[in-house]
């Protein structure tokens, strides 16, 4: 597990940035979906809100059972980054579930789980000369 630099972090948590979720299917399959329900509750831990998740979800507990990874991609203009995270959890209940329950509803959106992964590895994606370097 390591801790999102300070720029990731912030663009895991800016409402304008673009989330991409990727998993592996049992068969080995590429499985990506758009998380807009998503954010960091802080550098070691992400949260996705479970909607309409379906696939996804099967994915990430086959990923928390074998212990493989999942990505999230994230990003806003030229900036852009691939976090490869570990399932750290699924919750349904408790007060992290019961405020983020809270928040979702606000948004109209009816919130059945929570994804709790821990960062394992930061890539910088942007096209800069950065680009395609581990950052932690």
């Amino acid at each position: 597990m390591v801790a999102l630099p300070e720029q990731v972090f912030e663009l895991v948590n800016d409402k304008g940035s673009s989330k991409i979720l990727g998993t592996r299917t049992s068969e080995g399959d590429v499985h990506l979906i758009n998380v807009g329900g998503s954010g960091a509750l802080d550098p070691e831990t992400i949260f996705i809100g479970e909607i309409f998740m379906k696939a996804s979800s099967e994915n990430l507990r086959l990923a928390q059972k074998e212990g493989t990874r999942a990505s999230l991609l994230i990003s806003k203009g030229m900036e852009s980054y691939e976090i490869q995270c570990k399932v750290k959890d699924h919750v349904t209940s408790g007060p992290v579930f019961d405020k983020m329950k809270e928040t979702f509803a606000q948004m109209k959106f009816d919130l059945k789980g929570l994804w709790l992964l821990t960062p394992d590895r930061v890539w910088n994606e942007s096209p800069t000369w950065d680009g395609s370097r581990r950052m932690v």
